[in-house]
């Protein structure tokens, strides 16, 4: 567990050495006596704003906690295998909760359990939540779904120029089975990564394209995008998931959708299991029957805590977070964005929505 004083004291030190090179490399004829007043001002507004933000962080995991719990009382109440997974699963192990800077809630459930969730949602979750999906959502466009908890709003970026659903959330990710050959394995990340580029690319999101791509590449992608419809690319991604399981041998599952991408994407169906209990922030959820291989598999050295650049999360401006009294209006689509794609070295135009 991190020694959370110390952190607080290297985070002190840290703003007094950036506001102090701050004012040395200044002109000002100040004197010392102002030079510190001006440190010590600037040092507690930037502490101010990280402490608020730390409360909006906490209040925000509450939330998603809250949508866990109730998740998680309607796949036990119809019999659905699920697993926390990525960062709430090595928050569970480590911390025994959330990981400190974490925001997100992931998990994942085999593919039979995934649809039977779909298709009992309208009923089971009612005024309170809202699954959001391909079939619930005509303008949702991702793999996966989320379960939003309705009266809420989260801000993210790649979602502020699309009408549909914004509250706040946890991820839920099918697992699919894969074929057992790591070749054809790679085949479908491959092809899956690349019509979700094509449909990233349409619908105008925030993910970066075209990093260390040759330029006949960029001339294809960008040919093809503009001739291939989005409807097309859905199929074609749905059944590249089908095609998927039709050609696996039942051995090996895998989150085509999930962030980590092939191999670690990718493992026995074995180490999922049926699930095993886990603690997390106090209550009982599920994880994989063998968590800590598939942590290991996924992450390495899962129980040592990462470098203080890399404890990054998707957390958006407290502004941007609303916890009650949203309505469908306040998902309206609040900018418009111009081109096709974003890539590196060039961003989209955006206007706000008049």
């Amino acid at each position: 567990m991190p020694d959370h004083a110390s952190i607080n004291n290297r985070k002190i030190i840290s703003a007094a050495a950036e506001c102090a090179v701050k004012y040395l490399r200044t002109d000002d004829n100040k004197t010392a006596g102002e030079v510190t007043k001006s440190i010590i001002k600037e040092i507690d507004d930037k502490l101010s704003k990280e402490e608020e933000q730390n409360r909006t962080l906490r209040k925000l995991q509450l939330e998603e906690l809250e949508i866990l719990k109730a998740f998680d009382k309607v796949c036990r109440k119809h019999n659905l295998r699920y697993y926390i997974v990525g960062g709430c699963l090595i928050g569970a192990v480590r911390h025994g909760g959330f990981v400190p800077w974490d925001d997100d809630i992931d998990v994942s459930m085999p593919r039979k359990d995934f649809e039977k969730l779909l298709r009992i949602a309208p009923t089971e979750f009612k005024d309170e939540f809202f699954l959001q999906n391909q079939k619930t959502e005509k303008n949702c466009y991702f793999y996966y779904a989320k379960l939003r908890k309705n009266g809420t709003y989260f801000g993210e970026d790649k979602f502020e120029h699309i009408d549909m659903h914004k509250g706040i959330f946890i991820d839920i990710f099918p697992l699919d089975y894969v074929p057992n050959a790591p070749l054809l394995q790679c085949f479908f990340f491959k092809a899956f990564s690349l019509l979700t580029g094509f449909i990233c690319s349409k619908e105008k999101t925030t993910e970066f394209l075209y990093k260390n791509m040759s330029l006949p590449f960029i001339v294809t992608f960008r040919l093809l995008q503009c001739i291939l419809p989005k409807f097309l690319l859905l199929l074609l991604r749905n059944f590249m998931g089908k095609l998927a399981n039709l050609l696996s041998g039942k051995k090996y599952v895998a989150s085509l959708s999930g962030f980590h991408g092939y191999p670690k994407e990718v493992a026995p169906a074995a180490w999922w299991g049926d699930g095993t209990d886990i603690e997390f922030e106090g209550v009982t959820v599920r994880a994989p029957a063998e968590y800590q291989t598939l942590l290991t598999h996924m992450f390495g050295d899962y129980m040592q805590l990462p470098p203080e650049e890399e404890r990054i999360n998707h957390m958006v401006d407290s502004e941007k977070i609303i916890f009650s009294g949203c309505t469908e209006k306040d998902y309206k689509a609040k900018i418009i964005r111009k081109r096709s794609h974003r890539y590196y070295g060039c961003d989209y135009d955006v206007y706000p929505v008049k």
